[in-house]
């Protein structure tokens, strides 16, 4: 068998399936039933109305009783009250630092012209300080110490050793002025004494012409040695 031959063999075939398919019948499929439906109108005032529950009313609530001499009343909305503002506290402001000044020499602390020595009397030694610690005139001090020395007598029952001191004003002219107790010895009668010796010194000599103030204050130490 040749090539031709199954060419002629193919398409045999394929005419008689074309065939097939376009020759048969179709068949009709009919549902049973009757053939038409009779519909009939009617109004609808004659159709029976469906049974709707009487609405019930609903009953408002009863109030609430309120007691006799009770009265209730809503509480306003409070303000919220505002946060005072905290102030800050003031700075210190620094210490000023100042220099403590110098202090006026007490009379009792006169810087010593004259340290103590004997000044001719028995029982005497006498210490003269001036307030000017450039007073360079020793020998008006030695002047000064030998005369209220001269005045001064020593009382009875002074132990030796004791000490006192006198503090007074020497004007230009000499004159002797504000003569008072600066240290007191612990006995009265030697300081009585002491005050006495210069009170009754009335005038020493006369500043030195040198010195330029107007007066000079001067303390005079007493010291009790019983010789």
């Amino acid at each position: 068998m040749n090539r031709s031959d199954v060419l002629i063999s193919a398409g045999v075939h394929a005419a008689i399936v074309v065939a097939l398919v376009v020759v048969r019948p179709v068949s009709t499929v009919s549902i049973p039933g009757p053939d038409a439906v009779q519909v009939a109108l009617v109004d609808a005032s004659q159709l029976p109305q469906p049974r709707v529950a009487p609405a019930v009313p609903r009953e408002a609530p009863a109030p609430v009783a309120q007691e006799e001499g009770v009265r209730i009343e809503r509480r306003p909305r409070e303000t919220p009250r505002e946060t005072p503002r905290r102030e800050e506290p003031p700075r210190p402001t620094p210490p000023v630092t100042r220099e403590p000044e110098p202090a006026a020499p007490s009379p009792a602390q006169a810087p010593a012209a004259l340290p103590y020595a004997p000044t001719g009397v028995a029982g005497l030694s006498g210490q003269v300080g001036v307030d000017q610690a450039d007073f360079a005139f020793s020998y008006y001090l030695v002047q000064v110490r030998q005369a209220i020395a001269a005045n001064w007598t020593a009382p009875a029952g002074v132990p030796t050793g004791t000490r006192a001191v006198v503090r007074f004003r020497i004007l230009r002219d000499g004159t002797v002025r504000d003569a008072r107790l600066a240290e007191g010895s612990g006995n009265s009668w030697f300081d009585q004494s002491a005050a006495r010796a210069v009170a009754i010194t009335r005038r020493l000599p006369p500043l030195p012409a040198g010195y330029g103030g107007g007066e000079l204050g001067v303390q005079f130490g007493f010291e009790y040695t019983g010789n």
